[in-house]
C-alpha cells in the first residue's frame, strides 16, 4: 500500500523544465544597433529576469507567462535594453487540483543602447 501511495503521489506531481537556448543578442524593444558597439558597451552582468504564474486549485493568477515580460523584468532591473549571453528557460509545475507554477526565465548581461 505504501508503495501504490509513493508511485501515485510521484505521478501526481508532475513537472517539466525546458532548456530554450543561449542566445549572443535578444531584445524586445525595437533598436537600432547600427553604428552602436555593442562589445564596448557598459553592461550589468548576470541579471535575471523572470514571469511567472500560480494556478490555485484549477484558477490561474495570470493567463500566460511569457518570453517578452521575463526580459522586459530584466530590463527594468538594469536599465538597458539589449542582453548579451543569455540562457533562456521555461518550467511548468503542477500538483492537478492543488497547486502549480509555471513561468519564463533569463539570465544575461543587459546593454543600454539608448541615450535617454
Amino acid at each position: 500500500m505504501k508503495k501504490l501511495l509513493l508511485i501515485l503521489t510521484i505521478l501526481l506531481c508532475s513537472g517539466c523544465v525546458q532548456n530554450h537556448g543561449h542566445f549572443t543578442v535578444l531584445s524586445n524593444k525595437l533598436v537600432d544597433v547600427q553604428d552602436f558597439e555593442l562589445d564596448k558597451a557598459d553592461r550589468v552582468k548576470n541579471i535575471k529576469g523572470s514571469d511567472t504564474a500560480h494556478i490555485i486549485i484549477f484558477v490561474p493568477t495570470k493567463l500566460n507567462p511569457s518570453l517578452g515580460a521575463a526580459l522586459s523584468d530584466a530590463f527594468t532591473k538594469a536599465d538597458g535594453d539589449v542582453m548579451t549571453d543569455v540562457h533562456v528557460t521555461s518550467w511548468f509545475w503542477y500538483i492537478p487540483y492543488l497547486y502549480g507554477y509555471s513561468g519564463w526565465s533569463v539570465e544575461g548581461d543587459v546593454v543600454k543602447t539608448r541615450k535617454k
